[in-house]
């Protein structure tokens, strides 16, 4: 009798720290933030995340999520005062230095975008706090927004393919982005084909096209475009590094 006793006080426990355990993981998913990290250091393939800045503890590539140059990466589950080290390949091992070893702030139910730019031996970067556009059920719409994070970039200007330079941005020098402007998503608009050009010469420096944005939303047309959030980055460097290229950012629009 008293082995069974025993046997229940056990399962009672174990059962209470279940609890204890599921509570905290609610309570972390409702005390984050969402950062999206962006890859356009011209010259690597690869940077890895450290979210322990600088201190490696022996994990080297253990751990460490990659982001490929011209791409990006979410992330979610930190917040407040947070550290972040980014290393680059083959250079991680225990007597590396980080390209980027910063200090973030992410306050809690917070929106953020980190651009890293530059080169390993000149970096750069820009961290962003956004509120994305709002999209009524009632509208077919989409949000965009422009960033120049070409580093040594002259002003640039973007356009809608057909329209005059600088229809949807006229100035957007380096380091610069506008805000979230709505585009109609509609079922009589397939894409749209912008146009980032030398403000002052004209000469175009990188376009992308943004499709998909009729479809029918069905599983084998899913619509991952209307009321939805997006970014669209010129990427580069001078000096020959890296040509020019223009990335598509999905944001994410929740916690």
């Amino acid at each position: 009798m008293r082995k069974i006793y025993f046997n229940l006080l056990l399962i009672v426990l174990f059962s209470l720290a279940l609890a204890s355990c599921k509570k905290e993981v609610t309570s972390k998913a409702n005390d984050t933030s969402s950062l999206i990290i962006v890859n356009g250091v011209a010259g690597n393939n690869y940077l890895l995340t450290n979210f322990n800045g600088d201190h490696l503890n022996g994990i080297y590539y253990s751990g460490m999520n990659d982001i490929l140059y011209g791409n990006f990466e979410f992330f979610r589950g930190y917040s407040g005062g947070q550290k972040l080290g980014l290393y680059q390949i083959p250079d991680t091992n225990a007597n590396s230095k980080p390209v980027f070893n910063l200090a973030l702030n992410l306050p809690v139910n917070t929106i953020h975008m980190l651009f890293l730019m530059g080169t390993a031996q000149d970096p750069d970067q820009l961290l962003t706090t956004d509120t994305l556009a709002y999209h009524p059920p009632s509208d077919s719409t989409m949000g965009i927004r422009f960033v120049n994070i070409a580093k040594g970039s002259a002003p640039v200007a973007v356009n809608l393919a057909g329209q005059a330079n600088g229809s949807e941005a006229g100035n957007l020098p380096y380091k610069s982005l506008t805000r979230f402007k709505n585009f109609n998503a509609g079922s009589a608009i397939s894409s749209y084909t912008f146009e980032f050009r030398d403000k002052a010469t004209g000469e175009l420096l990188g376009s992308c096209t943004v499709d998909g944005v009729n479809n029918d939303g069905s599983s084998s047309t899913p619509n991952f475009r209307r009321y939805r959030n997006f970014t669209i980055a010129l990427l580069g460097a001078s000096g020959g590094l890296a040509a020019n290229r223009v990335l598509i950012i999905d944001e994410y629009r929740g916690f």
